[in-house]
């Protein structure tokens, strides 16, 4: 963000003036008490520079022709209002210095404030903070893919935060690694708010949608803090897809499989997900802990019980995540334990099992299940915003 775009309101505008007078009558107390100096213009000008923090701000003062003292000074002042060692380099500042060496003004711009540092007319620095003012805009944007989404919608102008918000929409029914294709299509709909220099600094999607060869054509629109489809149904499903990012699956549901350990048959009634010892294991929806420790076989355990009578394991972990016990509330996504090895296990990996009223099910075959949906008003202005994206 460059300082010189920055617009300051009326009370900084006020401040700044009377910031600069004060530096001009002490410019000019100076001048009058040395006669012995060079000659200088009768009314001084001002030299104005930018850029953006390198280093730190003494060093910054300091190219620029200031003195110890008055770095010194500036530095203490600019201290009173934030931490001058936290400062990066993408924070901005803007210089005003007289063409007798006098400072007239310092705008240093941080984490979307500018602070605003000046003399009075007793020669000391006073500082004063403002918000930068963000302009506010909205657009739809739609674009082609031809290798990956990311790189799709780059090209198009969406900022890598919009990008994730979009996948994150999408993900409990759109794998983003697996089923994306050329000629796959998407669209957003979106409001955000720029800096001065024209960076986007927040963004909220309010329609979307992804058209796949692979997938089928899924929509999306905003209301309130979630996003429901065409027919009001949220896209928050009640499972996520896996309980963790694993390699393989290395053993499906069965009701005869050759247990290779025990090396007899017997019916495996859950899904191995093969991955390396450590990965962290999270529970597929909102529920309960009913039990966490060593059970038999199964090695270090949790149980988890949730809605609609559905219940689920996560067997064979090298350890739990701290705080889960038993009574535990637990949100969908959340850590519970970490994959391993423990109790009758060949190698490191997940043994998952889901049921329903005590009936083991085959969590593979399970079609999408909505956490929920809206009505009324709201079903009709979701509907809306979804037909407002087109084909």
């Amino acid at each position: 963000m460059r300082s010189r775009d920055f617009v300051p309101n009326e009370r900084a505008k006020w401040f700044i003036l009377a910031g600069s007078a004060a530096a001009a009558l002490l410019a000019g107390a100076l001048y009058l008490a040395r006669p012995w100096l060079p000659s200088f213009p009768e009314e001084p000008s001002v030299v104005v520079s930018s850029g953006t923090i390198t280093g730190t701000l003494d060093s910054v003062l300091k190219a620029r022709g200031l003195g110890d003292a008055d770095r010194a000074r500036i530095s203490r002042a600019m201290s009173k209002e934030l931490n001058l060692r936290r400062l990066r380099p993408h924070d901005t500042y803007e210089l005003t210095v007289s063409t007798w060496g006098a400072l007239v003004s310092l705008a240093l711009n941080r984490d979307l404030k500018t602070y605003l540092l000046s003399p009075s007319e007793t020669g000391e620095y006073g500082v004063y903070v403002q918000d930068v003012e963000l302009a506010e805009a909205s657009g739809k944007l739609y674009g082609e893919i031809s290798s990956s989404l990311w790189e799709s919608m780059t090209a198009a102008g969406v900022p890598p935060a919009a990008i994730l918000d979009y996948a994150d929409i999408f993900s409990w029914s759109v794998d983003f690694l697996t089923e994306v294709r050329a000629g796959d299509r998407w669209a957003i709909d979106w409001a955000y708010k720029t800096d001065p220099a024209g960076k986007v600094v927040s963004q909220k999607i309010s329609a979307a949608f992804y058209d796949g060869r692979g997938t089928g054509r899924k929509n999306a629109a905003a209301w309130k803090d979630s996003y429901y489809d065409e027919n009001g149904e949220s896209l928050r499903s009640m499972f996520l897809r896996a309980p963790l990012h694993y390699r393989r699956i290395s053993s499906y549901f069965s009701n005869r499989r050759f247990h290779p350990v025990l090396k007899y048959y017997r019916p495996h009634h859950g899904i191995d997900y093969a991955a390396p010892r450590g990965t962290p294991v999270s529970a597929v929806a909102d529920g309960t802990v009913t039990f966490a420790g060593w059970k038999g076989g199964n090695g270090k355990l949790v149980m988890l019980k949730h809605g609609g009578g559905y219940s689920t394991t996560y067997g064979h972990l090298s350890r739990f995540a701290r705080g889960v016990r038993s009574g535990r509330r637990v949100a969908q996504g959340d850590v519970v334990g970490y994959v391993g090895s423990t109790g009758l296990s060949s190698g490191p990996h997940l043994d998952f099992r889901i049921k329903q009223h005590g009936k083991p099910l085959n969590f593979l075959k399970i079609k999408y299940r909505s956490s929920g949906g809206v009505s009324g008003r709201a079903k009709a202005v979701v509907a809306a915003a979804i037909a407002g994206l087109g084909d």
